[in-house]
């Protein structure tokens, strides 16, 4: 049933089977048996390779900005050894954007900047979804990667709640913040990464990372108790914050 697609949509449009949305990208395949979805899906696949940006890839270790050098989109992710010989994994990391790319360069790599990162190995897959704007850095060797899917506009459905705005940088708590028990929420643009140190000097060692919370699209929201002489650090992007958050009793 070669080129089965292109039949079973003539015949379905014609006799008005199927419910097709442009605008939702929804096609109700409910009435077609196990052998002509699977019929579909080869037929798709072999179609999809033939246009641009559809075809399997090999990435080689460097950099690339999704947008340009990639098309946005959903991806399967193989490892390939074509690079360094002595490592048998390539390792990948994603930013939402270039001042995070380069300001993890800067400091050497420690791995604390991607919205994603880790490493493929022999014949394991892995798929990421990667964003306008955003980059991918691939480490050591190469990966082949696949486009399977489209990504949708980041943020659409979510509101920024009300509270205060939290610049990104360094608070002494008891003096620039009280201590407390806070609710902290994304503030709608790129990442923040919340970290909350023991004291200064905690803080001023580069390698302590102190108790870490992620702000983003997938999680925009959590809890943080701040003690006095803590030091509370915000990273990347402000957050908004509001006292409370836990449980409270007469």
């Amino acid at each position: 049933m070669k080129k089965a697609l292109a039949v079973i949509m003539t015949l379905v449009l014609a006799i008005g089977n199927i419910s097709f949305c442009l605008g939702e990208g929804s096609i109700d395949f409910s009435g077609y048996s196990l052998e002509e979805l699977i019929q579909i899906k080869a037929d798709l696949a072999e179609e999809i390779a033939k246009r641009p940006g559809g075809e399997k890839m090999i990435l080689g270790y460097g950099q690339y900005k999704i947008g340009e050098d990639l098309p946005a989109g959903v991806y399967t992710f193989k490892f390939v050894a074509n690079g360094d010989k002595d490592v048998s994994r390539t390792d990948y990391y994603v930013y939402e954007n270039e001042s995070m790319y380069k300001y993890d360069i800067d400091r050497l790599w420690l791995g604390d900047m991607p919205r994603v990162e880790g490493s493929l190995k022999g014949d394991g897959e892995t798929r990421i979804s990667l964003y306008p704007g955003e980059y991918l850095s691939i480490r050591y060797n190469g990966a082949e990667i696949e486009r399977v899917g489209n990504v949708s506009d980041r943020g659409s459905n979510y509101t920024v709640p009300s509270g205060t705005t939290i610049p990104k940088g360094n608070y002494t708590i008891g003096d620039e913040i009280p201590a407390g028990t806070y609710k902290i929420f994304f503030s709608g643009t790129t990442t923040s990464r919340v970290r909350v140190f023991q004291d200064a000097q905690e803080a001023s060692n580069t390698f302590n990372k102190g108790k870490e919370t992620v702000l983003d699209f997938t999680n925009t929201e959590g809890t943080i108790t701040l003690d006095e002489g803590n030091v509370l650090r915000v990273e990347y992007t402000p957050i908004i914050m509001t006292k409370g958050g836990g449980f409270t009793f007469d």
